[in-house]
């Protein structure tokens, strides 16, 4: 399988999890790639990728989650002490 093939079939794994509810709750990196956790309500399930881009996706999906947290919050607590002083 193309490399481009197998990120799309990580890729697509990915998506199904998340449209699916489940919620990205740990990472763990090894050598023989990245194994992320997923969670919904009690359940949970784990997935191996072994792609680079793969991997690189769910980085992105991280950064964009915390970031969409921090603005629906108003920002961090540092940031809120900082805008009073």
């Amino acid at each position: 399988m193309s490399d481009y093939k197998g990120f799309i079939k990580e890729k697509e794994a990915i998506d199904a999890l998340l449209d699916d509810g489940y919620r990205i709750i740990a990472v763990r990196e090894t050598l023989e790639g990245d194994f992320i956790e997923f969670e919904r309500h009690i359940e949970r399930k784990e997935l191996h990728l072994l792609t680079a881009d793969a991997r690189k996706y769910i980085g992105t999906l991280i950064v964009e989650a915390k970031r969409e947290s921090k603005n629906s919050c108003g920002g961090t607590y540092e940031e809120a002490g900082a805008a009073g002083s």
